[in-house]
């Protein structure tokens, strides 16, 4: 089970880091199997190829978290908002 603290740990190193901008989503929730998901919807993401924006992730969170932390992160969704409006 994640503990709520790191859930907001996470959150608050995307918020500070590269995702800080008043428009820019961050949602940080646990899995039903106690493993980690992230949802980060952010116009940085626009015109990014899919590797490009997880590493805009992922590199926010390798850098401030132990790896004992970053490893229960299961899923990390990186999209833009016109991304999402077209689903």
């Amino acid at each position: 089970m994640a503990a709520k603290k790191l859930l907001l740990k996470i959150r608050q190193i995307l918020k500070s880091g590269s995702f800080g901008d008043e428009d820019d989503l961050v949602d940080v929730s646990e899995a039903d199997d106690g493993s980690i998901h992230v949802v980060v919807v952010s116009r940085k993401f626009d015109g990014k190829r899919l590797k490009e924006k997880r590493e805009l992730v992922w590199n926010d969170l390798m850098t401030h978290l132990a790896p004992n932390e970053w490893s229960q992160v299961s899923l990390a969704i990186a999209r833009s908002p016109e991304e999402i409006k077209a689903l």
